[in-house]
């Protein structure tokens, strides 16, 4: 017998994909039309990621919700950098700068989806910047996004492409931010753990202000430490270099004996860590590289910058599933 389902449905009459693990008695919901966003994730009858109230609040706070997908992450400053010469001026979409990219709200292409006991439930898409000539002006590359979700043995994973098909290099900053939820009160009992190597500090206005080092935090961090005692909680925001090869973060929900085991892969060296103040969730944000990083001079080991040459395929892969603490 298939433990595994696909089944289309719909929020606020647009279409939706759900897989169903029914032996692990999860689901996992996604609507390609705002972002290939995956927007609930549940087992056992507890959520473990923040949905918007309405697919409206969801359309105009892409960022805000579910597990975006950013590209690039973080902002730019001023929307504008240089790249191998060339200037790259981005949409002003948090004034005066660019924030988390289009990506995370534009519509997405299915291009498979099934279920069966060999794959588990899944849903393939596409997102071909040459097919869209509005996101092609400001970044003009013919890059190819293949991204699959695919729900096995109570995992959660995701796994990705992204093809060069342009003929000169690209500048490539990838990142994802996981809203992780919890219940009204939960919150200082709730404890994150991540294999940090350093912190760097910020300035205001969010961007690095200097290079990474050892501090207090990453030391608790690795230690584990509840939401609510993180910097600036609700609204705190932390950027951290992690420890080299692959990564492993956990959440440990203590009221509800569970806990979210997060492997991130080896291709996101940066972290972001931060609470949202507008909803009950914790980001656990892997980075290919710190924000705004093509205006900074740090060196490429430290920022993550990348370019990716022509011809050539950025490949990654992420999960998180739940277990008994």
């Amino acid at each position: 017998m298939n433990p595994y389902e696909l089944i289309n449905s719909e929020w606020e009459g647009e279409p939706t994909l759900v897989l169903v693990d029914h032996a692990a008695q999860a689901t996992a919901e996604i609507i390609p039309a705002v972002g290939l966003h995956l927007f609930r994730f549940d087992v056992r009858n507890e959520s473990y990621i923040a949905k918007p109230d309405s697919l409206s609040e969801l359309r105009v706070k892409s960022s805000r919700y579910g597990v975006p997908i950013l590209f690039p992450p973080g902002r730019v400053k001023q929307a504008a950098f240089t790249f191998e010469g060339r200037e790259y001026r981005l949409p002003l979409n948090r004034e005066p700068d660019h924030a988390h990219g289009e990506l995370r709200e534009r519509p997405w292409k299915v291009v498979a989806s099934g279920a069966d006991a060999a794959g588990g439930a899944y849903v393939s898409a596409e997102f071909n910047i040459a097919e869209h000539p509005e996101v092609l002006a400001y970044y003009p590359h013919a890059a190819s996004f293949r991204f699959t979700y695919r729900l096995k043995d109570g995992t959660l994973s995701l796994t990705g492409e992204i093809a060069n098909l342009s003929g000169e290099a690209m500048p490539l900053s990838l990142g994802f931010h996981p809203y992780f939820a919890f219940a009204d009160g939960e919150a200082s009992r709730v404890r994150v753990m991540i294999p940090a190597a350093a912190e760097w500090p910020l300035t205001e206005g969010g961007f690095a202000a200097a290079g990474p080092s050892p501090s207090p935090l990453v030391a608790a961090l690795k230690e584990g430490t509840v939401v609510t005692s993180l910097p600036g909680y609700p609204g705190g925001s932390q950027l951290l270099s992690m420890e080299p090869g692959d990564q492993t973060c956990e959440l440990h929900y203590e009221a509800r004996g569970t806990k979210l085991v997060f492997h991130m892969g080896d291709k996101f060296p940066i972290h972001v860590l931060f609470t949202a103040p507008w909803t009950n969730a914790v980001s656990l944000e892997p980075y290919t590289s710190i924000m705004n990083v093509f205006n900074e001079a740090y060196p490429t080991e430290q920022s993550g910058a990348l370019a990716l040459q022509a011809g050539d395929t950025f490949r990654f892969n992420w999960d998180f599933h739940i277990e008994k603490l």
